[in-house]
Order: C-alpha cells, then sequence, then structure tokens
C-alpha cells in the first residue's frame, strides 16, 4: 500500500504588518511556529526619500526562547540571517495612467510620469500613503507604450489610476525567501539605528506557514 503526503499551506500570514520606519527606529514582529513545520519568509523595504542611506537597513530573524517571555533565557541576539538593505537611492515618480492586473500574459506595463533612474533589474515598490495597493516589482524594461511606462516581468496585483497616483520607488529590496524549521517562536526585527541620512522607508514581512501532513 502507498500512502500520499499532502502538506497544507497558509499563505500571506503577516509578521510585520506593511508600516513606515523613521531613521533612528526598530519594529519588530513574531511568528509562532511551535506547533508548525516551518515556514518561508517574504521580506521586503522601499526607501521613500531619494536620500542615501549611511549605512542600509539591518533585517534580523531569530528563534526565541521561552516563548519571548521576558524572563532570563528568552532573548539571543545571535541571528538564523542578518540581511542588510542596499543603502543607494534614486529618484521617485508616481503612476500617471490606468493600469491593472492582467492574465494575458507575464508581461505587465505599469505607466509613470517619468522613467528617469529607473532601469531593468531595477527593484520597485508601488504603494498608496497608507500603504494600500502595495507591491513589489522587478523591471524588465523600461519602454514607451501609450506614455511613459515601465516593462515589468509579471503583472501587477491592483488596479492603479492616474488619479490615485500611488508612488513607485525605486531601488527597493525583495530578499530570497528564507526558510525556518518549526517548533519555535521566531522574530523579524527591522533595524534603522545606525544611519545618520536618509528617509522614512516602507517594510514589510509576510510568512507560508508549512501547518501540517495529511497522509492517505
Amino acid at each position: 500500500m502507498t500512502n500520499t503526503v499532502t502538506p497544507t499551506y497558509t499563505d500571506n500570514v503577516s509578521v510585520v504588518a506593511a508600516t513606515t520606519l523613521a531613521r533612528g527606529s526598530i519594529v519588530r514582529g513574531t511568528l509562532d511556529l511551535r506547533s508548525k513545520v516551518g515556514a518561508y519568509l517574504f521580506i521586503k523595504l522601499a526607501r521613500q526619500g531619494t536620500t542615501g542611506l549611511t549605512n542600509g537597513i539591518d533585517v534580523l530573524v531569530r528563534r526565541v526562547l521561552n516563548n519571548d517571555a521576558a524572563t532570563p533565557g528568552g532573548a539571543h541576539p545571535g541571528g538564523i540571517a542578518l540581511l542588510s538593505g542596499i543603502a543607494a537611492c534614486n529618484g521617485n515618480t508616481v503612476v500617471n495612467g490606468t493600469c491593472g492586473p492582467s492574465s494575458t500574459g507575464y508581461e505587465a506595463e505599469l505607466i509613470t510620469l517619468v522613467t528617469t533612474n529607473f532601469a531593468p533589474g531595477d527593484l520597485i515598490c508601488i504603494e498608496a500613503a497608507d500603504h494600500s495597493r502595495l507591491e513589489f516589482h522587478r523591471i524588465s524594461k523600461a519602454t514607451i507604450h501609450a506614455g511613459t511606462g515601465l516593462t515589468l516581468d509579471r503583472w501587477l496585483q491592483y488596479d492603479h489610476t492616474a488619479a490615485q497616483a500611488d508612488t513607485v520607488r525605486n531601488k527597493a529590496d525583495a530578499f530570497a525567501p528564507l526558510w525556518v524549521t518549526g517548533g519555535a517562536l521566531y522574530e523579524v526585527v527591522f533595524d534603522y539605528g545606525d544611519d545618520a541620512a536618509g528617509e522614512s522607508v516602507t517594510v514589510q514581512c509576510k510568512a507560508q506557514t508549512y501547518d501540517s501532513d495529511t497522509i492517505a
């Protein structure tokens, strides 16, 4: 008899909700994997201004002892991963036309006011002031299509319009998904404490948790 193992996942688990992190500040979120197999972490950030950062944003992923209790032994400063965002910044722009999801092909055209300082391979972040319609993308090519626009290598997730004028931020960071094993609580820390220059940044961490297996 052959058994089939079917894993169960939960998508879009919020670890650190999209938020604005001011220079000199830290934001932290936790993910409880004590009863789960593990999880992939999806960590992203985008600089909101055009001033280069002194050092860049540090992102730490740490396994926490004692279920995060304040008693001795609960904290361990060593991390499973220490990621560092790039310090470089470049010009931002805004959405300047109606564009949105498409199922006709992978490429998507993002209509923008300008394409100056945007180049193929750059990672960008699109978002409103309240972080709604937030999405991160990679530029495939800068092109002119019914106006000024950037060609992305994957379709958009949300509808964007000129009236909304969502900001398009260049030089974003979207790190490779990071696997952490289950059986413990984890913390994700965005640390913007050691920069003397640079404006606020948008940070976010989501998870895809591997909850359990069904054997039939």
